[in-house]
C-alpha cells in the first residue's frame, strides 16, 4: 500500500473509542498484554485467530507480533514480506505491527522438554517497547507450554502484564479437549481464557460443551468463548495467497472484497473486544 494510498484511509474508530479498546485489551493497571494463540492441531484457525487479534490491537497502538510455529510460516508471512526475494530481510506489511520468529521447544539431554527459550520469549516481551504482544504457538505442543506455565504466569505478574490464553478449536475436534485438559493449570492462572470456536467447517461443539473439563472452566471468572465466523474463499485467498492485511480489505481493497472485508473485520473487532473486556 502507497503513502499516497494510506492517506485516503479513514480512521476507523474514534479517540474515544480507542481509549476504550485499549481499556478492553489491557485492562486496569498493566503495562502490556500478552496473548498466547494456542491449538491442538494445525488447521483449526489458530493463525486466523493470531491475526485478527493483531488486527485490533494495531489500532490502538504498536504490535509485536511472534511466530513460533516450526510447521509453517503462515503468522509471519502474512505480517512480513521480503525485502527482496530471497533476501531474508522483511518489513511490515502495515506499520506498527512487526513480526518475528522464534523457536520454542528445546530438550535437555534426557529428552524432556526444557523451557529456557520460553523464558527467553518472556523477557524479550517484557523487555518489548510495544504494549501488545500476540504469539502464534505451535500446534500440537502442549507439552512446552505445560512445562512453561509457572513461568509464563509469575513473569507476567512480576511485570505488571496482562496474560491472555486463547485456544482455538474446530467443529469435531478431539485435540481441542486435549488442550484445555493439559493446559488447565495455565488457562486457570491467566488473567484471560478464551476458547475460540471456529464455524469454518461446522457448527457443532456438542461434544466439546458436554466434556467435564469446558463445564469447570467455564465456571471460572475469567473464562469466556467466542465463535469465529465463516471466511469466504475469496476472503482467504486475498489473506493467505496474495497477504493482504485486515486493514487493506476493509478499506482499500476492490470493492468485491472491501464490502464483505469491511464486515468481517468490524464483526471480529466487536467479539473480540467483548472476549478480552475485564
Amino acid at each position: 500500500m502507497t503513502d499516497a494510498t494510506q492517506l485516503k484511509v479513514p480512521a476507523w474508530y474514534t479517540p474515544s473509542e480507542l481509549q476504550d479498546i485499549q481499556q478492553d485489551l489491557l485492562g486496569s493497571g498493566n503495562s502490556k498484554v500478552l496473548i498466547l494463540c494456542l491449538g491442538g492441531k494445525g488447521g483449526v484457525g489458530k493463525t486466523t485467530i493470531a491475526l485478527q487479534i493483531a488486527d485490533l490491537c494495531a489500532e490502538v497502538g504498536p504490535v509485536l507480533a511472534v511466530d513460533t510455529d516450526p510447521a509453517n510460516r503462515h503468522f509471519h508471512t502474512a505480517l512480513m514480506r521480503e525485502t527482496e526475494p530471497g533476501s531474508q530481510n522483511f518489513v511490515p506489511r502495515r506499520p506498527g505491527v512487526s513480526c518475528f520468529r522464534q523457536r520454542l521447544r528445546a530438550e535437555d539431554s534426557t529428552g524432556r522438554v526444557d523451557p529456557t527459550l520460553v523464558q527467553d520469549l518472556i523477557e524479550r516481551v517484557s523487555d518489548a517497547a510495544e504494549r501488545f504482544v500476540v504469539v502464534d504457538f505451535p500446534a500440537g505442543d502442549t507439552e512446552t507450554t505445560r512445562r512453561s506455565t509457572e513461568i509464563i504466569v509469575e513473569s507476567c505478574r512480576e511485570d505488571k502484564i496482562r496474560l491472555c490464553v486463547v485456544v482455538a478449536a474446530g467443529a469435531v475436534d478431539p485435540t481441542a479437549l486435549d488442550v484445555l485438559r493439559e493446559l488447565r493449570p495455565l488457562l486457570l492462572e491467566c488473567d484471560r481464557a478464551i476458547l475460540a470456536k471456529n464455524t469454518a467447517q461446522a457448527t457443532n461443539f456438542d461434544y466439546l460443551e458436554a466434556s467435564d473439563v469446558f463445564r469447570q472452566l467455564k465456571a471460572q471468572p475469567n473464562f469466556r468463548t467466542i465463535e469465529i465466523e465463516r471466511i469466504g474463499e475469496r476472503l482467504i485467498e486475498a489473506l493467505r495467497i496474495q497477504h493482504i492485511t485486515w486493514l487493506e480489505l476493509a478499506t482499500t481493497a476492490p470493492m468485491r472484497l472491501r464490502v464483505e472485508g469491511r464486515r468481517l473485520r468490524r464483526n471480529f473487532h466487536t467479539a473480540w473486544r467483548e472476549a478480552f473486556r475485564p
